[in-house]
């Protein structure tokens, strides 16, 4: 069969939760082997649809359908690409047939189609923590029954593609959100899927590492895998698909080829303005000669943050990057005081006077919330909140919940909600959503409409120190913009000081004032971007 003869119809597909309608009439073919993007803002329905394709009960569709056209074993039930047809069936040696199957009217036969359509969620790393990256990868092989004699090899070229040979043998949960991010590649490319439905798969990797990782998948596409993938990065679009859909509050507004499809959605996004900040203060974080060495069964002596020196001043906004794996989240996690330092200190000024938190997580005394007893006005000084890679939101909470109580903001309820509709319209929710989601949990938004609920507990908790680990991971280029400015206003009205660890090398040169770069647990070269700026 060739690759051009439909492998998935999608025919006026509507969804609606709770009367917001969030996909409407949405058709398309996708064809065997072929790689499909999703463009579109945060909140537009890429997720709502990769859900529906894997076969995810509460994202049924309420009106429409979709057809998938297999290869299918009529003696045991195994599902291949429709290629395969008239091959014999690997697990019971029967011949395979075609099989059109209504994914959502037909339970039995999506049950079967499932088994082959994997899913990559953004920002979620189902690895079996204290099991070796190795491990994870061969049971992943063992669950699809691959030849148990054939898997460490298979494990190995996983690994190899998507570049983490050099972590085989470490436990998953010693890696970096980006590491964690490749493993969990390897483990859906192990599954054999003949449809992967990919949800911003290399968002927050490097560029580098993104390249090496987007060379995997087009590898597996060519050997016959349909890709579906969504990203905010449009080079990701146009390297990894031939076409792509773009949606806008469920509606398709666009479909064609990827390269046209990007230029037209490039030209909604402006640069981000930049206007330099003339009150940057005296320093507000010193950090002298840290370490942060521990030793690992699996890896012996590892140095994550290696004698490193940086002094950040208050009301700065100061990047760090790197590639995966540097030390950047480490670094941040001792200044959050979440980790102890093994050498050197971590220094925060309250005041006029500085409090060491390099040794916090280790004492156990949490100093930035007033327990050596320093003044009401410097436990405010002080206070650090961190926005993590792998955040989450209070489940069972609504919005207002999540920006209010949950996050200890103890104010009137009226001014609360006021507040919190304030911040979210910072964050880049319009008026009118701003009100709609308050009433709703983390379930009923996207991910990427959670993400910037996240950033606004943090700018709602009005912290000294904001650290925000890869902010923009998730966001398309037009919600970036707000954050942005979001970012700058924070600083200027609230007198904050930022440091954004990120990937995202575009946003943090617009955004920041001096951006580290770290390699290998060092500082490799540290950029002064207000001096740049004044010299062009």
């Amino acid at each position: 069969m060739s690759k051009g003869e439909p492998f998935v119809k999608i025919r006026d597909i509507c969804k609606e939760f709770e009367g917001n309608e969030v996909l409407k009439n949405v058709s398309l073919d996708i064809n065997e082997g072929e790689p499909l993007g999703l463009l579109g803002r945060s909140g537009a329905g890429k997720s709502v649809l990769l859900h529906m394709l894997r076969g995810t009960e509460e994202y049924a569709p309420t009106s429409g359908e979709i057809i998938f056209r297999v290869a299918m074993c009529p003696s045991c039930g195994w599902v291949e690409a429709p290629s395969k047809a008239g091959e014999v069936c690997s697990k019971c040696g029967a011949k395979l047939e075609v099989k059109e199957v209504n994914y959502w009217k037909d339970s039995d036969g999506r049950k079967k189609v499932r088994r082959a359509v994997a899913i990559m969620l953004q920002r979620t790393f189902g690895l079996y923590g204290d099991d070796t990256v190795m491990y994870n990868v061969v049971q992943a092989l063992e669950s699809r029954k691959y030849p148990p004699d054939k898997r460490f090899r298979r494990a190995y070229e996983l690994l190899k593609a998507v570049r983490m040979i050099h972590r085989i043998t470490f436990p998953a949960i010693n890696l970096s959100g980006g590491e964690k991010q490749r493993v969990v590649l390897a483990r859906q490319l192990a599954l054999d899927p003949m449809l992967l439905l990919a949800d911003e798969p290399t968002g927050t990797l490097d560029f580098e590492t993104a390249k090496l990782v987007h060379k995997a998948l087009i590898d597996s596409t060519k050997a016959g895998m349909a890709l579906i993938v969504t990203s905010h990065w449009p080079y990701v679009i146009e390297e990894l698909t031939e076409k792509t859909l773009w949606l806008e509050q469920g509606e398709v507004v666009k479909y064609g080829d990827s390269k046209e499809v990007v230029e037209e959605f490039e030209k909604q996004v402006s640069e981000i303005e930049r206007e330099e900040y003339p009150r940057i203060g005296e320093p507000k974080i010193k950090i002298e000669h840290c370490k942060k060495y521990y030793y690992s069964i699996w890896r012996g002596m590892v140095k994550a943050v290696d004698d490193v020196s940086l002094t950040i001043n208050e009301n700065e906004i100061f990047g760090l990057l790197g590639k995966s794996g540097s030390g950047k989240t480490s670094l941040s996690r001792i200044l959050c005081q979440i980790d102890p330092v093994t050498g050197g200190s971590v220094k925060i000024r309250a005041g006029e006077r500085w409090i060491e938190v390099g040794r916090v997580a280790e004492t156990g005394v949490w100093i930035a919330w007033g327990a050596t007893t320093p003044g009401i006005g410097e436990q405010a000084a002080v206070r650090v909140a961190m926005l993590h890679q792998e955040y989450s939101l209070y489940p069972d909470k609504t919005i207002l919940e999540n920006l209010t109580t949950c996050i200890g903001v103890k104010i009137p309820q009226e001014l609360a909600s006021m507040k919190a509709k304030f911040i979210l319209q910072s964050v880049g929710f319009s008026e009118d959503k701003a009100e709609e989601i308050l009433p709703k949990t983390h379930a009923e938004l996207s991910v990427g409409e959670r993400q910037r609920v996240a950033l606004a507990q943090i700018i709602m908790k009005e912290p000294a120190i904001a650290v925000l680990d890869e902010p923009t991971g998730t966001m398309d280029p037009i919600t970036k913009k707000f954050v942005a400015d979001s970012i700058r206003a924070a600083r200027g009205n609230l007198g904050m000081t930022f440091l954004i660890v990120s990937h995202d090398t575009d946003f943090a040169y617009d955004v920041c004032d001096r951006i580290a770069h770290m390699q290998d647990g060092k500082i490799a070269k540290l950029e002064d971007l207000r001096e740049i700026r004044g010299s062009t």
